[in-house]
């Protein structure tokens, strides 16, 4: 007899990537191309004090690239153009989408604009919000005073006392 291991949420994933580019082609279908609009693929991570934003934005212009800060939000704007073939030029594969990618970051409070700097290089925009990051409080022992307990009991002597 063969027994075959099945991991038991590997149906659910499955049902996921098949729900989620269902829900996109309907949506386009629908609605558009421009209704599902395409994220930036992005990390974030700290170095020391400032946190760092790394999105992919290949074959985008640095000018094509916008980074507006409004309270805490920071929102990360990319167009990429369409390629305008020459004549009797057609493409045998598409792979890159045009159009306009977008993405919000929450930054702390009080972040100002002067502390956000973008640079695109290699394909990839780096946004760095200076000092965005707070030291941990350290923990402090506090001081747990005890008290003697209080017993209320009768003695024996009391007890025959009231007889």
């Amino acid at each position: 007899m063969i027994v075959r291991y099945q991991h038991p949420y590997a149906a659910f994933r499955q049902f996921d990537r098949t729900f989620n580019r269902e829900f996109e082609r309907l949506v386009r279908r629908g609605f558009g191309r421009a209704a599902a609009q395409p994220s930036l693929r992005a990390d974030v991570y700290t170095e020391g004090p400032d946190a760092v934003i790394t999105a992919a934005v290949p074959g985008i212009a640095p000018e094509d690239v916008t980074v507006t800060l409004e309270g805490r939000r920071l929102s990360v704007t990319a167009e990429r153009r369409e390629r305008e073939a020459a004549e009797g030029d057609r493409y045998l594969v598409r792979g890159l989408t045009a159009g306009t990618f977008r993405r919000e970051f929450t930054v702390p409070e009080g972040t100002e604009a002067a502390q956000v700097s973008a640079e695109v290089a290699d394909g990839l925009l780096t946004v760095r919000v200076a000092n965005a990051v707070k030291p941990a409080p350290q923990a402090q022992a506090i001081e747990v005073k005890g008290a003697q307990p209080v017993i209320e009991a009768e003695t024996a002597e009391a007890r025959d006392g009231d007889e």
